[in-house]
């Protein structure tokens, strides 16, 4: 790639470095434009006689092409690349499912001089046909050798399997009545973005024995089972925590380093993600459990490690003194 300021007249075929403009600043060329004969003789016709111009060598890429290749190679299953368009490529989301980007591959794609690649949050959720990564080659073409080994993919779309959610709510007839209309619809909406669905509402006294009844009773049903209660789970020793493990479940974790929603449990029963809700799943405000559901739904089922991940970043409301 050589970069030179060149006569206006033996511009022809070059490519155009900056955007060139007459003398009332009206555009004549556009930056990355290949420059024609028409173009050659309206800039001499406006009295400019040399100009920034790129020539490509034989080995380089142009950066439609370099940008087209990264968007490929850069991301996998259940993407498709939209046509390069100023020296971008687009990349789009095939279905509506979760974003999984891996940040250490996506590193690596930036050790190429010259490769920008920018994505939405990993582990989001994201409709079809939503724009998830965006690749930006910087100069106006790349050495073919810069691309001729590349990193391991870093994006992927994965599509929502665990669409059907029981819901068991633990409390007497009035407590249940009460969390049928503060918490169900809440729940409801949530569940709208990761294409799930309640398929289950079950009730039990607030007793661990019932509790084990009540998730073995939702196993018949359910990919995923969320309950629900008037206060949120205090402790391991608390009913809820310990139904699960009278079941034959295990606890992943209890607490997560997120405001709201400290007050999680996680954990699991016959490979079914179980989700101990806090009681912030009664507002609207984002919390805990729509930080958790796309990789849930979508079959990522979190270990401690990634709950205690959530730290940073955590604190998704703000707290007034």
């Amino acid at each position: 790639m050589r970069l030179q300021l060149r006569p206006t007249a033996q511009s022809e075929g070059c490519i155009a470095r900056h955007n060139i403009s007459d003398a009332t600043g009206r555009r004549l060329v556009s930056k990355g434009r290949v420059i024609t004969a028409t173009d050659v003789t309206q800039l001499q016709m406006h009295a400019i006689d040399h100009v920034h111009v790129m020539e490509l060598d034989g080995d380089d890429i142009d950066e439609h092409r370099a940008a087209t290749l990264v968007a490929v190679r850069g991301s996998h299953s259940g993407v498709r690349i939209r046509p390069p368009h100023h020296g971008r490529v687009d990349v789009l989301a095939d279905y509506a499912g979760m974003v999984r980007v891996t940040d250490e591959r996506l590193a690596d794609w930036h050790a190429i001089d010259g490769v920008t690649i920018a994505t939405v949050a990993g582990w989001s959720a994201v409709v079809a046909g939503q724009r998830i990564a965006t690749i930006k080659i910087l100069p106006f073409a790349l050495p073919r050798q810069c691309l001729q080994t590349t990193p391991a993919p870093a994006i992927a779309v994965y599509p929502f399997v665990r669409r059907r959610v029981a819901v068991i709510m633990i409390g007497n007839d009035a407590v249940c009545t009460r969390l049928q209309r503060t918490h169900i619809p809440p729940l409801q909406a949530r569940l709208l973005p990761v294409a799930a669905t309640i398929v289950a509402t079950l009730q039990c006294a607030p007793d661990s024995r019932a509790v084990a009844e009540a998730l073995c009773q939702a196993m018949a049903c359910a990919d995923l089972v969320i309950t629900v209660a008037e206060t949120s789970i205090m402790d391991r020793d608390d009913v809820m925590p310990q139904g699960l493990l009278l079941a034959g479940g295990d606890i992943t974790c209890y607490g997560a380093p997120v405001e709201p929603g400290n007050l999680l449990l996680l954990g699991q029963l016959a490979g079914i993600p179980v989700i101990g809700a806090p009681g912030c799943i009664r507002g609207h405000s984002r919390n805990v459990v729509d930080e958790l559901l796309p990789r849930i739904v979508a079959d990522f089922l979190p270990t401690a490690h990634d709950v205690y991940a959530l730290a940073n970043g955590g604190l998704l409301s703000s707290v007034k003194d």
